[in-house]
């Protein structure tokens, strides 16, 4: 199941990414994916590929996020907000990603720290995975990474995804790439987000 994950991760984001991301994932591709041992992708394009993992006590924190049962779906999805901003906030100061802006710098001289689409796509995706596969997650599966754009309509972004385990399946992004590291990502449907949506939109 781990390493269908990470090749679907592959499948997925190298169309986008790029030959050297696609073989810095394809090396990696049967790491294991555990809350206390995963990789995340960073410097655009996933560029660097580090490993890293959660402590008990971050973990616990997380854990708690999901202490209470959601009503319903939509109050899952403010659940697992919480706890990507909480990911981010404890991988960030152990990868350098801590400092990672907002969006995508036009210009910047130093992006090895700085995190893109896909590099946000990928680490949010494993983040769910690990939230999934304990449990923590019940009604929501997760997706396959979502994309939109193509330097002619708009500019290319790509995303991590979940779908509702009831009714239509619903379709949800759950997008970090527009806040700094640590902020709670954006979770609005696949159908608005594919449209161009972004939260200076709202």
């Amino acid at each position: 199941m781990r390493v269908l994950f990470i090749l679907t991760l592959i499948m997925a984001l190298s169309a986008c990414a790029g030959s050297p991301a696609t073989r810095l994932l394809k090396e990696h591709h049967n790491d294991v994916v555990e809350r206390d041992d995963f990789g995340i992708c960073k410097g655009y394009g996933c560029r660097y590929y580090l490993k890293t993992g959660l402590d008990e006590a971050e973990w616990q924190q997380i854990v708690d996020v999901f202490a209470r049962a959601p009503e319903d779906a939509a109050a899952e999805r403010a659940l697992i907000k919480q706890a990507i901003g909480l990911f981010e906030q404890f991988v960030g100061p152990k990868t350098g990603t801590d400092t990672d802006d907002p969006g995508a710098q036009i210009i910047n001289f130093s992006t090895r720290d700085q995190m893109d689409c896909i590099d946000e796509a990928f680490n949010s995706t494993t983040y769910l995975f690990i939230l999934r596969e304990a449990g923590l997650i019940r009604l929501h599966t997760l997706g396959k990474p979502l994309h939109r754009g193509n330097y002619i309509s708009r500019w290319p972004h790509n995303t991590a995804t979940i779908h509702e385990t009831g009714g239509d399946k619903a379709q949800y992004v759950v997008d970090s790439w527009f806040h700094a590291n640590g902020v709670p990502p954006e979770i609005v449907p696949a159908e608005l987000w594919s449209s161009g949506w972004s939260p200076d939109k709202k």
